[in-house]
């Protein structure tokens, strides 16, 4: 028999707490389902609304034996009673997302779930929670499909409009076919392995830390200046998976799907003394050929095949070329450079940053969400502190961007420096109002100050 249900829809996960592996189930979204009876016998739910529509769910099996995700379905008659009688799945979704927490546990009967009302262990999920997003899930809906998830980030990256449609691109495409029926050898034809590079400042890393709060599958970022082969201190090919496997809540068959960034990868072919790379960075480089090849490699909480795993570098590359333009970029200035040539014929697909120019970071300063003038905004906002500034105090800040040669990431320095001698005395209450301008010699400030009426 098959049936339409409304009703809540919870991920079951695991952490370690207290040296112990806790089963916790998140609650996700309310939704609506097609339950059937599946050929087992037993009561599946198939997902129709949401951002986890088409996923299958089961019920809560006692002898554990239910998928990953559960489903439990709402009384309709009360949940029309709670819209004032009114038909409206959306508005009875809104007030249970409200009204329902985020950690369950396994009931006693063991067929059902319970609130979490353990504080500690409470307070650990909503640290991580945090430190995995910060987008509400109403957010995250929003930035479900492809084309929202580049309208989103082109909000914060600008001037690289065209990478971020490559990098999402290359990113679907590789969960498309991994999660395909397609026969394994296909999938590695078909999967790409992505190089990023460009200068720094041009939004390398923050796009990736912006696809990793809006995807909804395990990413994590790691720094190849911390990577050593076997035989030399540092972390190895292996602790990384590892971090992934602990990103997807120790679920090694969805850290396997994942997407794993390694960030600074030009690090790894950096000079010695003028010298050949130096034999460790070299033998990390030669380590890496296996992880992008696909095989298995053996963790402590089980074996990893890399085969369907995404695998992302991003570089700067400072002096491969005297251009600031990498669109002319071939594998053999990568080789030049100190890249294994091995190693770079594994990346299918390398996607060159846009330089910034000053106009570019006027639109920067104008348009990001993570602006200085945007986030300061909001500090004076709190404070209670009228701001206001000019196009030429704008011009002043690109310019002296321009000039320390790290693109987007100098502005919050430069900013900062500008502004740190009036915060002190906005914090001390003296003042009600900073305009931001464009000081005219060495020793005036760049900016004006208003003092409080009652002062």
């Amino acid at each position: 028999m098959i049936e339409l249900k409304i009703g809540y829809l919870f991920e079951k996960e695991y952490i370690n707490y207290e040296n112990q592996k806790h089963e916790i189930f998140y609650f996700r979204d309310y939704c609506v389902s097609i339950s059937f009876m599946n050929s087992e016998g037993n009561y599946m739910n198939h997902v129709i609304t949401g951002i986890y529509s088409g996923i299958y769910a089961s019920s809560v099996d006692k002898n554990r034996n239910e998928s990953n995700f559960v489903f439990i379905k709402d009384d309709l008659i009360e949940a029309i009673k709670l819209n004032n009688n009114k038909v409206n799945f959306d508005i009875i979704r809104r007030k249970r997302l409200e009204s329902t927490a985020k950690y369950y546990l396994r009931d006693k009967e063991g067929t059902g779930l319970a609130k979490l009302l353990n504080k500690e262990l409470l307070a650990l999920l909503e640290k991580e929670e945090q430190n995995k997003l910060d987008f509400t899930l109403e957010e995250r809906e929003k930035n479900a499909d492809i084309f929202s998830m580049y309208m989103a980030i082109k909000r914060t990256i600008i001037s690289q409009d065209e990478q971020i449609m490559q990098i999402l691109t290359a990113l679907f495409k590789n969960q498309k076919v991994i999660n395909s029926d397609f026969d394994i050898d296909i999938i590695a034809k078909l999967k790409e392995s992505i190089l990023i590079c460009g200068p720094t400042g041009t939004g390398k890393t923050e796009i990736l830390k912006r696809i990793s709060k809006l995807y909804n599958i395990p990413i994590i970022i790691e720094d190849a200046t911390s990577l050593s082969e076997t035989g030399y201190q540092g972390r190895k090919v292996t602790d990384m998976l590892e971090a992934l496997c602990l990103a997807a809540n120790g679920r090694i068959e969805k850290a396997e799907k994942g997407i794993l960034v390694i960030d600074e990868f030009d690090k790894l072919a950096e000079k010695n003394n003028g010298k050949e790379s130096h034999v460790s960075r070299l033998g990390v480089q030669r380590s890496l050929l296996k992880l992008l090849d696909g095989s298995i490699f053996y963790l402590p909480s089980g074996t990893f095949n890399t085969s369907k795993l995404t695998i992302v570098g991003l570089g700067a590359f400072t002096g491969i070329t005297e251009e600031q333009d990498y669109k002319h970029l071939k594998i053999e200035h990568f080789t030049n450079y100190g890249m294994l040539n091995e190693l770079m014929g594994r990346f299918s697909k390398i996607i060159a940053m846009n330089p910034l120019k000053k106009e570019d970071i006027i639109r920067i300063l104008k348009e990001s969400d993570f602006s200085p003038l945007n986030t300061y905004r909001k500090l004076f906002e709190m404070l209670n502190v009228d701001f206001g500034f000019n196009n030429e105090f704008i011009e002043y800040i690109a310019e002296l961007s321009i000039l320390k040669q790290s693109g987007a990431r100098s502005l919050k320095a430069v900013f900062d420096e500008c502004i740190s001698s009036a915060l002190f005395r906005i914090f001390a209450g003296e003042y009600s109002r900073i305009i931001l301008i464009k000081p005219q010699t060495e020793e005036e400030k760049p900016y004006i100050l208003v003092k409080s009426k009652n002062k």
